[in-house]
């Protein structure tokens, strides 16, 4: 167990990693300081080859707030364009290794996720949420669009109309709701998230990793153009074919067996 920067709590027990943000006093709002211990926390279990999945979740039964308000004025001297851009970098790397990177996250919310809290939650590969969970992308009511990847996560969970009227409206989502829109994958009993994400988080790692992690970068990135998907999918396969973890699970099928496999 480890704590990054106070920011986030980290945890890896049988493979699976858990990423807390941890700032209970303002309900794990996106400061500085808890942007980049995520990106930290993140890196280190993409890098580290005893993970082969992560589950972000929040202290304090809530997941996360958004933003930090705060801390969204400039310092002097500072202009808003280049404190933005500091500040958005570290959470847009941490977005992309959410939906793109070669791991798959589960999200565990409990309570609020609001603002980039819902964009961190939508970039996730399956979102388990506690029965008394709300979800608002809230941006609008602070003078702001939508970020960290919400305007493509959120049509792809729910829809283009459907997530036209949640960024418009700016309105709350009850967890019931949220299932029925798919913006949650499942509900479960207030405080039983993040056993049941960890419980999700385990069955991936019975896939091989390098086709979950070819898998996750052509679906965030490639699939929006059917001939595009068509084309590159020859090379995908041909890549993964050639994998030590292919010819594992051929042969385990032919030996009626569990395959082992080695990222490899």
């Amino acid at each position: 167990m480890s704590d990054t920067a106070n920011g986030v709590i980290d945890t890896l027990e049988n493979g699976i990693a858990v990423l807390t943000l941890n700032a209970p006093a303002r309900k794990n709002a996106l400061s500085t300081e808890v942007r980049f211990a995520l990106l930290a926390a993140m890196e280190k279990y993409i890098a580290d080859p005893a993970c082969r999945a992560m589950v972000l979740t929040g202290a304090a039964q809530t997941f996360c707030a958004g933003g930090d308000i705060s801390q969204m004025k400039p310092p002097p001297g500072v202009t808003p364009r280049d404190y933005s851009l500091t500040r958005m970098k570290a959470l847009h790397d941490s977005v992309r290794h959410i939906a793109a990177g070669p791991k798959p996250v589960v999200a565990a919310v409990e309570g609020h996720a609001a603002g980039a809290g819902m964009s961190l939650a939508t970039a996730c590969d399956y979102v388990v949420a506690a029965e008394d969970a709300r979800f608002a992308a809230s941006f609008g009511r602070i003078g702001l669009a939508a970020d960290c990847g919400l305007l493509w996560s959120l049509p792809n969970r729910v829809g283009h109309a459907k997530a036209r009227d949640l960024l418009l409206t700016a309105r709350t989502v009850a967890a019931s709701e949220a299932l029925r829109l798919g913006l949650a994958d499942e509900v479960v009993a207030k405080g039983a998230t993040l056993a049941r994400a960890i419980e999700k988080a385990a069955s991936y790692a019975t896939t091989a990793p390098l086709a979950i992690a070819l898998t996750k970068r052509v679906m965030a990135g490639e699939l929006d153009d059917l001939n595009l998907a068509l084309e590159n999918e020859i090379e995908w396969q041909a890549e993964l074919r050639a994998t030590a973890d292919h010819q594992e699970a051929r042969d385990a099928f032919l030996q009626k067996r569990s395959p082992k496999f080695q990222g490899r």
